[in-house]
């Protein structure tokens, strides 16, 4: 039998902090306010977050959205910070190796937990929200939809014995119409008044009938996929909805009952620099000689590039992209984004930064 006692404490701590901040609370957060005055004035500091409230949306399955979860500055440095890297997302398959689905029709990557300070301060935050060290939770995945895009009815627990507990669902931008976050099957909400509150009067298609949230710029959802007793919960079946109008950014931490990689939770090396898929550069001196020794062909993966969110090392050699002049800006940047598509990443434009 499986030993459940780290995820039942682990759930328990969850619990006991719902009880602690009944919906509409308001959650300080750290260095959002100083106290200036013995009767409790307060003045924000610069940059600092709107005040955010934690509101309990549905039991089945159990869902919070902590409104104000992240400020817009926070939002857009990880738009930025993802966008380079972003690539056709994948599902895990039936051995475990990630491939392309039509189920899934974003674009995709992951940011390192400790990537930089902006980071490490958003991984933090969703730490102290379900009660685990940042180490329970893996490293944060960005994603973006673009109209019709969606992701279609999944587990985020993938199997019964899966260690992920919980999803915190980070929204980064407001979305016009459509994307919402929904659970079509046996979703509760917690009153009428949920409902209400969540608009989902409003919903698309899509989410009509279901518990659900649009995506709000700021805002988070946390969700579990398990049951107090450690338990498979079924109700945790979500979708996001298709993009009707305008696009869809979201950051999901999947946090576990025990510590992630802990090996792998540390920052970045100075070498580790992101590189852009769609310039046609080596990024080794050897290169053109392994290209001639036939090294294209034989691992494809490392000169080339393959399904990862690294593009390959001797693309150039390997003759795999266009080369682009930098005589002309507009005309390297059009070469930059052909190379792009080809390759499968994400061409994106100002408007995903606005």
């Amino acid at each position: 039998m499986p030993d459940h006692r780290p995820l039942t404490w682990a759930l328990s701590a969850v619990v006991l902090a719902s009880l602690l901040l009944p919906g509409g609370k308001a959650i300080t957060h750290e260095g959002e306010e100083k106290l200036i005055g013995w009767k409790g004035e307060v003045i924000p500091d610069a940059g600092a977050l709107s005040k955010g409230w934690v509101e309990h949306v549905a039991w089945k399955p159990r869902v919070w959205v902590y409104h104000n979860f992240i400020t817009p500055d926070e939002a857009l440095h990880i738009r930025k910070t993802a966008a380079p890297s972003m690539k056709r997302s994948s599902v895990v398959g039936q051995n475990g190796s990630s491939v392309l689905d039509p189920i899934r029709t974003s674009y995709g990557t992951f940011i390192r937990r400790l990537h930089d300070p902006t980071i490490a301060r958003v991984m933090e935050r969703v730490a102290q929200w379900v009660h685990l060290p940042p180490v329970h939770a893996e490293d944060m995945q960005v994603l973006r939809y673009g109209v019709g895009q969606k992701y279609g009815a999944h587990m985020d627990s993938l199997i019964d014995e899966s260690p992920r507990m919980a999803t915190v669902l980070i929204y980064l931008a407001d979305t016009e119409e459509g994307g919402e976050t929904a659970f079509p099957d046996r979703s509760e909400w917690v009153s009428p008044a949920s409902a209400a509150q969540a608009g989902a009067g409003a919903f698309s298609e899509c989410a009509h009938g279901s518990v659900a949230f649009k995506p709000k710029l700021g805002d988070a959802l946390l969700f579990f996929s398990i049951k107090e007793d450690g338990t498979h919960e079924p109700a945790s079946l979500h979708t996001g909805c298709p993009v009707v109008k305008g696009h869809k950014w979201t950051s999901t931490v999947w946090v576990h009952s025990r510590p992630f990689r802990p090996k792998a939770y540390k920052p970045p090396r100075a070498d580790e620099a992101t590189v852009e898929p769609g310039d046609c550069k080596d990024a080794h001196h050897m290169c053109e000689e392994w290209a001639k020794q036939g090294e294209c062909e034989k691992n494809p993966g490392y000169m080339v590039g393959g399904r990862t969110d690294q593009p390959g090392a001797c693309r150039a050699a390997c003759k795999a992209c266009e080369p682009c002049s930098q005589a002309d800006p507009v005309e390297h940047r059009e070469c930059i984004n052909r190379n792009r598509a080809a390759g499968g990443w994400l061409v994106y434009s100002e408007t995903d930064f606005m």
